[in-house]
């Protein structure tokens, strides 16, 4: 009677849990590191996206020069929320759109950089898996969970910190990583944001 009671009890906290890892089905997401994402980070390979202002979702002509700003009143090493602020350049109106963000994980008890994208002015949220970074000093791999594009293909976001781009060593990485999540660099679009302006 006893070990069927232990047996009870440890089993309940298993089945209550549900692991966030499976809110990405077929990807592998990243353990969260101990360091910080804040900064400017610039798009430069992404899924073809042109629907809306400037920013996440559109990122072809007239836009130009996406990407994100994230800060925090939260100190390293584990930061699990961020503000942040989606940016692309019009280059109709010669002006930088915004779309105002909050980024929080979807489970802080658990190790997966798995996060709740809310935009604050529609209040819809989408879930977005971390699926790679290199301690956050060159690049992270963005990918929005359950979201296709109109063509049917995964969004995936690759943004670096640097205008110019990725050094041979960090793309040779993003490529290992992509193409272990399964997910075809040949459909994704490369963006040069060597002259953007500053934001």
């Amino acid at each position: 009677m006893v070990s069927s009671a232990l047996f009870c009890l440890l089993l309940v906290p298993y089945v209550l849990t549900d692991d966030v890892s499976n809110l990405c089905p077929g990807t592998i997401p990243l353990q969260r590191v101990p360091s910080t994402g804040e900064g400017t980070w610039w798009t430069i390979l992404a899924t073809k996206a042109s629907s809306g202002q400037c920013g996440i979702n559109n990122n072809q002509p007239p836009c130009k020069c996406t990407g994100f700003q994230f800060s925090s009143n939260l100190l390293p090493p584990y930061i699990p929320a961020y503000n942040g602020t989606v940016f692309g350049y019009n280059t109709e109106k010669c002006i930088y759109e915004f779309q105002q963000v909050e980024i929080a994980l979807v489970d802080k008890t658990q190790p997966w950089a798995i996060f709740n994208f809310k935009d604050k002015s529609s209040g819809t949220t989408t879930v977005v898996s971390a699926l790679d970074t290199d301690d956050h000093e060159t690049f992270i791999i963005f990918y929005l969970c359950g979201v296709k594009s109109a063509e049917g293909e995964p969004i995936v976001i690759v943004v670096a910190k640097s205008k110019d781009g990725l050094c041979s060593e960090s793309q040779e990485r993003v490529d290992a990583v992509l193409e272990a999540n399964n997910i075809c660099k040949d459909k994704l679009v490369a963006f040069d944001t060597s002259e953007c302006a500053d934001i």
